[in-house]
């Protein structure tokens, strides 16, 4: 890779804040620049003085000799200084390289300004205030390619990745051939398998048990078939009844260990309340009924299937698991994404407190619901504690919600319009080395394929995506 170049106008920047007692580290945050370059142009500034001074003490040059000689050079060099001409940059150079690989975290791409390698550093509790990434860009413009390099990246350091794949878009045939070779991918079919959980399950977190479970259940059904508040009500009676009949007391914790309702005892359940006349709302179950029939004809809950969240998780041989929803209508997709991230959730909350261990992979988002108190929301809000890590993508901004925006730390914008300006000012705010969010639009509304608008710790670049071709040559070199 070529040196950096630094312009002279920046190098005086550079020197003056120095100047100011500021270390190279807090220059490089303010200038947006690399440390090593920082300190490599301090360490070149100082040993160039140095020669200076000591060459006005021998003789005096010319006019125009000694005014060139005290200038700072248009481009500084940084990495490529000779060591045997400078012991003092090299000592500094290689004490920065040696830090600077120790902090490097997922390998994005290289800065289309500087050539430099971008890194994305979710796991830097310190640096950003949360794991998760968003990613948009219109169609063809290189999302789905971008989520295929960084989850491989992920498995490169053994964070394994769950895809929940409701668009078709990670089935194997389509994948690029590095990707599974260096993930060891593993499909679970959802449609055509069922799921190995159980939607009425009373998590260690359900204070109120069947009530809980019931006011979550409905609050999906909600979601995916807009009911109203009479029909969801419905759907609460049904599930609070169902575990009656399955011998669960509200009010007596010890019956909640009990064999749990299945979705065809919820199903009966509705079918003998739309009959019953003496039910205030029965036309309302008859509604209800007709709406969720096909959500109960193509779904299936097995208890003798072999994965699970835990099994998933420490599945040394599979570092990344697609959970393909091919086959199911949309609404029937939507509720059953929700059941297993509410799933996914409480499973990890049930463990407490962890560093970052798993990444859940969620494209394709406008099939996603953001609302408040929803599973999705709740994991961009809480579930850095538990150890999980959020990553979607979409091609709409209007697809993420303001709580998406807030909750994620890194951003990742291909190619977006954004005649309102709606989506620059976002990202404005997020971005502390862009002066507007005009200047902002000017970026993402003209990047080629393949170039992003690359946003962490609060900071802006324009970056080129290293394809695989690349990145399978790094891997094979650790």
């Amino acid at each position: 890779m070529p040196p950096s170049k630094i312009p002279n106008s920046v190098s005086k920047l550079v020197f003056e804040l120095a100047d100011q007692q500021k270390d190279p580290a807090e220059i490089a945050q303010m200038l947006n620049l690399k440390k090593v370059q920082v300190s490599t142009l301090l360490a070149y500034h100082k040993q160039r003085t140095k020669s200076e001074a000591e060459e006005e003490v021998v003789e005096s040059e010319a006019e125009a000799e000694v005014e060139e000689a005290a200038s700072v050079p248009d481009e500084v060099p940084t990495t490529d200084v000779p060591a045997n001409n400078h012991p003092e940059i090299e000592q500094v150079l290689l004490a920065e390289e040696e830090e600077e690989t120790a902090d490097n975290g997922v390998y994005v791409g290289d800065d289309f300004d500087y050539g430099d390698p971008l890194y994305w550093n979710p796991q830097q509790a310190g640096e950003v205030t949360n794991p998760h990434l968003m990613i948009m860009g219109e169609s063809g413009s290189g999302k789905t390619y971008a989520v295929q390099c960084l989850v491989a990246e992920l498995a490169q350091r053994s964070i394994p990745s769950i895809l929940f794949d409701y668009g078709e878009s990670f089935e194997l045939q389509q994948l690029d051939p590095q990707f599974t070779k260096f993930t060891g991918i593993r499909e679970h079919l959802i449609g055509e398998e069922g799921l190995p959980i159980n939607p009425m399950q009373i998590f260690p977190k359900d204070t109120q048990g069947p009530r809980s479970v019931a006011a979550r259940v409905s609050d999906v059904f909600d979601a995916a078939y807009r009911l109203g508040d009479i029909q969801r009500k419905v759907v609460v009676d049904a599930i609070r009844l169902a575990f009656e009949r399955s011998g669960f007391s509200e009010t007596d914790s010890s019956t909640w260990n009990r064999e749990l309702p299945s979705l065809l005892t919820l199903q009966n359940v509705l079918e003998e309340m739309s009959a019953d006349k003496d039910y205030l709302n029965y036309k309302n179950a008859a509604g209800v009924a007709a709406r969720l029939m096909t959500f109960f004809m193509l779904t299936s809950f097995r208890s003798d299937m072999t994965w699970s969240w835990k099994s998933l998780l420490t599945d040394s041989e599979h570092k990344v698991h697609v959970l393909q929803f091919r086959g199911l209508e949309g609404k029937t997709q939507r509720v059953l994404v929700e059941l297993l991230l509410w799933h996914l959730f409480y499973f990890l909350k049930s463990s407490g407190q962890n560093p970052l261990r798993l990444y859940c992979v969620l494209d394709e988002a406008h099939h996603l619901s953001f609302r408040e108190g929803g599973p999705t929301n709740m994991l961009l809000r809480e579930a850095r504690k538990f150890g999980l890590g959020v990553l979607f993508a979409s091609q709409q901004p209007e697809d993420f919600s303001p709580v998406a925006f807030s909750n994620s730390a890194s951003k990742l914008v291909f190619q977006t319009s954004d005649s309102t300006l709606k989506v620059s000012k976002l990202l404005s705010s997020k971005c502390s080395n862009y002066s507007s969010p005009e200047e902002i639009k000017q970026v993402i509304s003209v990047l080629p394929q393949g170039r992003a608008f690359f946003i962490t710790k609060n900071r802006g670049h324009v970056v080129t995506l290293a394809d695989f071709k690349k990145r399978a040559t790094l891997w094979r070199q650790t």
